[in-house]
């Protein structure tokens, strides 16, 4: 018997609510038990990624079809043209993400509500914190650790649940192309629950999803979040607490460069149409041989 949209969601939204609790619990407790710990922390992200990412996403898969990896488009061959512009994208658009992100974050709310505002600074600090905590010391292996978990798990993870399901099931169910990517976009920000990083992991989660329609695997937007992860993770490492988490490249674009974003802009835009007609391409060669 075929699901209809609802019922699949419903489904979906029940996996996710009894993993976000088994994690909740499990890493709650872990937290408290160690709540200085770096260890602790990690363990607890490892417990969130999979509980509440990795497991709900292939449950549903295996529960709304009778072919999982082909829903989830973990199945499909990673065209290296269309991986290696996406990559070119990510890198050209670092300066107009730097522009977003600074005028995010410069956001205030009206005076009355100040009360809202100083709370979600708060929560944006405690979220700062736990980062910082879960980063750890400056070895290699705080390093290597930091790619693994920061890097490609979460990345994998959040792909697997906002893409590979979440946006699965929109498309699925006929509904809107664009309309799914921008729903996922948003619902994968507001998750974060970072009100002055709203705006742009929005705008980096449309792009994934955009990255799945063109690229048709999801392992395209897997490799490339997980490749945005580590580089800041790197970023991090190199630069440290010392400077506040800045370095030399999350500047370029902000305070009015308006240079370096005019030709940000112009070159992401530039690689997206060689993406697309790539991608319309394969797709062309594809019919041809059906």
């Amino acid at each position: 018997m075929l699901l209809s949209l609802r019922q699949r969601f419903v489904f979906f939204i029940c996996i996710a609510i009894i993993g976000f609790l088994i994690s909740g619990v499990c890493g709650g407790l872990l937290i408290s038990k160690f709540p200085t710990s770096t260890a602790a922390m990690r363990i607890a992200a490892v417990i969130q990624s999979l509980f509440q990412l990795i497991i709900p996403a292939i449950v549903t898969a295996i529960i709304v079809t009778r072919r999982p990896a082909s829903f989830l488009m973990i199945d499909r061959r990673i065209d290296p043209v269309i991986l290696l512009l996406s990559f070119a994208a990510l890198i050209a658009s670092i300066p107009t993400m730097n522009m977003v992100i600074s005028l995010n974050s410069s956001l205030t709310l009206p005076e009355s509500l100040s009360w809202l505002e100083e709370t979600i600074r708060q929560m944006e600090d405690n979220a700062a914190r736990s980062i910082s905590l879960l980063q750890g010391g400056e070895t290699v292996g705080d390093l290597i650790m930091n790619i693994l978990i920061i890097g490609i798990l979460a990345g994998l993870g959040e792909e697997l649940f906002f893409r590979g399901t979440l946006m699965r099931l929109l498309t699925t169910g006929r509904v809107n192309i664009h309309v799914s990517i921008w729903t996922a976009a948003i619902i994968f920000s507001a998750m974060h629950l970072q009100f002055y990083g709203f705006v742009p992991r929005m705008l980096l989660g449309a792009l994934f999803g955009y990255l799945l329609y063109w690229g048709r695997s999801l392992w395209i937007p897997v490799i490339i979040h997980a490749a945005n992860n580590i580089i800041y993770v790197v970023w991090q490492w190199i630069y440290g607490p010392a400077n506040e988490g800045q370095t030399p490249v999350d500047t370029i674009g902000t305070d009015g460069d308006w240079g370096a974003v005019a030709v940000s802009v112009a070159v992401t835009a530039a690689i997206i149409v060689m993406i697309v007609r790539r991608s319309r391409k394969i797709n062309d060669l594809s019919s041809d041989r059906h």
